[in-house]
């Protein structure tokens, strides 16, 4: 008994790899499978159709994933007999008919199915992105030392070249605009800075930022005198796309202490951090502030709207966010739960998606907003 149920076991787990395409997502697959039914006469055909085609889409949502139990039973000579009820763990998203044969006997038809859960990762991990660094604004209170007057500025070239060696993010320096979205919304043509100066753009599946710093001293009372802190805020704002969608904002605070103002001059003068310690305090501390950038922006997922032209669908992304040809892509709430669209040409900035099933009319897509699913 138990032999047979290793034997039937690896034979079914043969039969649901079969026909896997490559991965799309976190679970969901593209998979192909066929469905067989019997013509019992010239009239029952489209029967068998349908009988062949819900055959089909079994065995794909098999294939995205299977339970299996089992269970035995006593016959009355007292024989046991191995009972297993397999059920896909799956669903199927979309689907569309790939193939249909048919001959005097038999149906068959053949589909290419997503199955799987969509479910939202906690981070997209872009292959690919594009970042803005716009004029940032500093201040000072009186009270901070003169000689931290240039600390801003070294924290934003630090900040920027930390940012320009982090992995799958190339960086933009227009430190010398400000970011001023209704601005740079504008048409250019009616722009006067724009049309002799040039103007800084963002495109859609892109984002900016403009960074605040902000250097204060403090000082807290302790029995015999006051000890001097220094507290450098640092907010940066985030934007995406074209029409510069505020995402929020990167916020670190970063406390050091300076020194002591004391009685005792020997205790002051030992108590006094040395200058270049602080300064190279400030800048360690914008490595959370810089890693918390790039993740905000490479972890967001590439989304689109559609839009209908010539009767095809197209998008406002490409290559440029690393979108290729077969990247899939979801659109909520068109006829069912979930759409499913495939990238059929991809240019620099601009692609072109297809229904995967072709019951979804382009029509009903336009206006739709695609979220790109991540390769594995």
């Amino acid at each position: 008994m138990l032999s047979r149920f290793i034997t039937w076991l690896f034979a079914t787990i043969f039969a649901l790899l079969t026909g896997t395409h490559a991965l799309a997502g976190d679970g969901l697959r593209m998979v192909t499978a066929t469905g067989r039914a019997v013509i019992n006469d010239q009239a029952a055909q489209h029967e068998a159709k349908n009988i062949a085609l819900e055959d089909a889409l079994y065995l794909a949502a098999l294939r995205g994933g299977a339970k299996i139990n089992g269970f035995s039973s006593v016959q009355a000579d007292t024989s046991l007999d191995d009972h297993f009820v397999v059920r896909p763990s799956s669903e199927i998203l979309d689907y569309r008919i790939i193939n249909e044969v048919k001959d005097d006997l038999h149906y068959e038809v053949t589909v290419e199915a997503a199955v799987g859960k969509i479910a939202e990762p906690a981070c997209h991990d872009r292959a690919v992105g594009h970042l803005t660094m716009f004029a940032p604004t500093m201040s000072m209170t009186r009270s901070v030392p003169g000689w931290l007057s240039t600390m801003p500025s070294m924290m934003m070239v630090d900040l920027y070249r930390q940012l320009e060696n982090t992995a799958n993010l190339t960086l933009y320096n227009e430190a010398a605009t400000v970011l001023d979205p209704v601005r740079i919304k504008r048409d250019a043509r009616y722009d006067y800075n724009a049309l002799t100066n040039g103007k800084a753009t963002i495109r859609d599946g892109d984002f900016a930022f403009a960074t605040d710093i902000s250097l204060e001293s403090f000082s807290t009372d302790f029995a015999f005198g006051q000890s001097q802190h220094l507290r450098a805020i640092i907010t940066t704002s985030l934007y995406a796309g074209s029409q510069l969608t505020p995402l929020g904002a990167v916020r670190d605070e970063i406390k050091l202490k300076l020194g002591e103002r004391s009685p005792s001059l020997l205790i002051s003068k030992l108590s006094t951090t040395k200058r270049d310690k602080v300064k190279a305090a400030l800048l360690t501390g914008l490595e959370s502030h810089a890693k918390a950038i790039a993740s905000a922006t490479l972890c967001l997922p590439l989304k689109a709207v559609i839009k209908l032209e010539d009767n095809k669908l197209h998008v406002a992304l490409g290559m440029r966010q690393g979108i290729q040809v077969n990247r899939l892509a979801m659109v909520s709430g068109v006829v069912s739960k979930w759409s499913v669209l495939r990238v059929i040409d991809a240019g620099e900035g601009h692609s072109i998606l297809e229904p995967l099933s072709r019951q979804r009319k382009p029509a009903d897509l336009n206006g739709k907003l695609a979220t790109f699913l991540e390769m594995n």
